[in-house]
């Protein structure tokens, strides 16, 4: 919603003419398609063809049309660049709107407000039952910087520390 719902709301995305184009190696673009599907907007997935069936199995039973709306790229996790490459060609047509997620100030604050309250309200429960717990540190994946955003939050309300971490197979950081 985090990303999709600004531009509904602008008027920069229109849901009877564009089509929302999801790139990751999975989870952003499942999760992409998922909500354009829930809003009613046309979503499309472009993912590296070496990632699981169930991804595939997945997306299948939430884009419009399968076929269409599934874009396989050359790879698996490491190929991004082959993605990008792609969603470049894919953006010449103008009904096409890319959502990259590196670039999406809406992925970050979604993260940082929901992810990070989501993580609070689990630490406080389990310093309800163990006091003088102390949140020290946030560990997370790079990704697309999103997730870091909930350590942002953490390390707001705690002075926790943030700890990337990152696949050496794919590197982002």
């Amino acid at each position: 919603y985090g990303c999709l719902a600004p531009r509904l709301v602008t008027g920069q995305f229109d849901p009877t003419t564009h089509r929302a184009v999801w790139p990751s190696t999975g989870n952003y673009c499942r999760g992409g398609v998922a909500i354009s599907r829930i809003l009613g907007c046309h979503g499309v997935a472009v993912l590296p063809a070496g990632m699981s069936r169930e991804r595939f199995e997945w997306l299948k039973k939430w884009c419009l049309s399968p076929e269409e709306d599934i874009v396989r790229t050359p790879g698996t996790e490491s190929n991004v660049k082959e993605i990008y490459d792609e969603c470049a060609r894919i953006d010449r047509d103008p009904k096409n709107i890319i959502f990259n997620q590196f670039c999406e100030f809406g992925n970050y604050l979604i993260h940082l407000n929901a992810t990070g309250a989501a993580l609070e309200s689990i630490f406080e429960a389990e310093r309800a039952k163990h006091q003088g717990l102390n949140l020290v540190a946030y560990a997370s994946a790079t990704g697309s910087a999103g997730t870091l955003a909930a350590g942002d939050w953490l390390k707001e309300r705690y002075g926790t520390k943030i700890v990337a971490v990152e696949a050496s197979e794919c590197p982002t950081l």
